[in-house]
């Protein structure tokens, strides 16, 4: 069987610099995985796994409990787990310029805050959310808690990660475009790159803003924050395919050569433009 196979790959640079780069592949690979698993995980799991039923938002499953469950919120474990995966594989791939890498880093502590720091509650919006009032009354100590001045922590890195990794698909994603062989069409994958940023900023965004302004009055707010972490694994999905369509990762000559020829080809189209 190859996965038990200790056998190294053959003494070739190529085959060599080929396994070490899949590396980068793996890591955009997981995040795209995640991006698309977290709504499906944290509503299946919940519903599935312990009855519960579709939780105003995501971040309202960390609270997630029916009767006899305050001891264990059991979905608790899957959106901190989801938030902590999420942030060490940002944190573990470097961006192609110092300004990525900074701001991916950035983001990775944005989701571990957000994993850390749960939504606040509070007894105000218990008087108009059953959902809230029956938490309360089946675990008390969270009444409690919600009784405790705090920051919005959870809220605020929440909003600063959708932020952040819109600011790196807008101004940094187009960087390894240069690399794409020249009969591929940058300006395309350009394109999707705006769209997508835009897509991470007003897709959370209303979901938050009703989440920290008003609490949580429905059930879209979930479907509000799906649909920002779902475009935050389909960035992934094409910056991956980007990648491997270039191979700057598997063969970096080659990209150099795709790149020596974008830029001819742009120099020759100028020329042409000038002499008109």
């Amino acid at each position: 069987m190859n996965m038990l196979s200790n056998t190294p790959p053959p003494s070739d640079s190529a085959e060599l610099w080929k396994h070490f780069s899949d590396t980068y592949f793996s890591l955009r690979a997981g995040l795209a995985a995640l991006g698309f698993a977290m709504p499906f995980a944290l509503y299946l799991y919940g519903k599935l796994g312990h009855g519960l039923d579709l939780q105003a938002s995501m971040s309202a499953y960390f609270w997630a409990a029916g009767p006899g469950q305050c001891a264990t919120f059991p979905v608790r474990t899957i959106f901190v787990g989801f938030l902590f995966a999420i942030g060490v594989f940002l944190f573990a791939y470097k961006g192609l310029t110092p300004l990525e890498n900074t701001l991916l880093n950035l983001a990775a502590v944005c989701a571990a805050l957000v994993a850390i720091f749960p939504e606040r509650l509070t007894l105000d919006e218990a008087v108009g959310d059953p959902r809230l009032a029956q938490l309360f009354e089946n675990c008390p100590a969270v009444k409690a808690w919600a009784d405790q001045p705090s920051w919005p922590v959870h809220y605020a890195a929440a909003v600063l990660l959708f932020v952040l990794l819109a600011v790196v698909v807008w101004f940094c994603a187009e960087k390894s475009l240069e690399y794409l062989p020249v009969d591929r069409d940058a300006a395309a994958f350009r394109r999707a790159y705006r769209v997508i940023a835009v897509a991470m900023i007003l897709f959370p965004a209303p979901g938050f803003a009703v989440a920290f302004l008003f609490g949580v009055p429905a059930d879209k707010v979930f479907f509000v924050e799906a649909a920002g972490i779902l475009t935050f694994g389909v960035y992934w999905s094409v910056k991956s395919y980007e990648l491997h369509l270039s191979s700057l990762e598997s063969d970096p000559g080659r990209a150099l050569e795709h790149a020596a020829r974008r830029k001819a080809r742009q120099a020759r189209i100028s020329e042409h433009g000038g002499s008109r």
